[in-house]
């Protein structure tokens, strides 16, 4: 389970087939509620990219400047000293990769899904009079 939460390609796929299957259930049932669901659930993807160093418990690793002129971070040292790059360092890659880019995206778009996705229900028409109605009728003054 831990190799598949730290996986940052496979949880972004997984964040995209979901908002796939939310538009695809919405047009189903003419209810784009179905889609603000979905965007609930890739939030929560992207909140585990965000945390991906702690998935894998490895903090992100201190940038220092080796004798070649280039980050101990940056493989392509390793490469000129002809050392294997460490696997820490291609984990820390990887872990900021998650947390600089696809957390933020994944979870922005998680929210903005789930905040506004009901309101293509108004642009593809599936809000019928009788809907609105009844959102409505609770802030109409009761009369005997």
């Amino acid at each position: 389970m831990r190799r598949f939460l730290a996986h940052t390609i496979l949880m972004a796929s997984t964040a995209a087939v979901l908002a796939i299957t939310g538009v695809i259930i919405s047009i189903c049932l003419s209810d784009f509620s179905w889609f603000a669901r979905f965007g609930a659930l890739i939030t929560g993807i992207g909140i585990v990219v965000l945390n991906r160093p702690a998935i894998i418990r490895q903090d992100i690793l201190m940038n220092i400047k080796m004798s070649t002129g280039l980050s101990s971070l940056d493989p392509e040292h390793y490469r000129r000293v002809n050392e294997p790059v460490p696997d820490a360092v291609v984990e820390d890659r990887r872990s900021r990769d998650a947390v600089s880019l696809f957390g933020p995206v994944i979870t922005l778009t998680g929210t903005v899904i789930w905040g506004f996705g009901d309101l293509l229900n108004c642009f593809f028409g599936f809000l019928d009079n009788d809907e609105h109605r009844l959102t409505n009728r609770w802030s109409q003054p009761l009369t005997d």
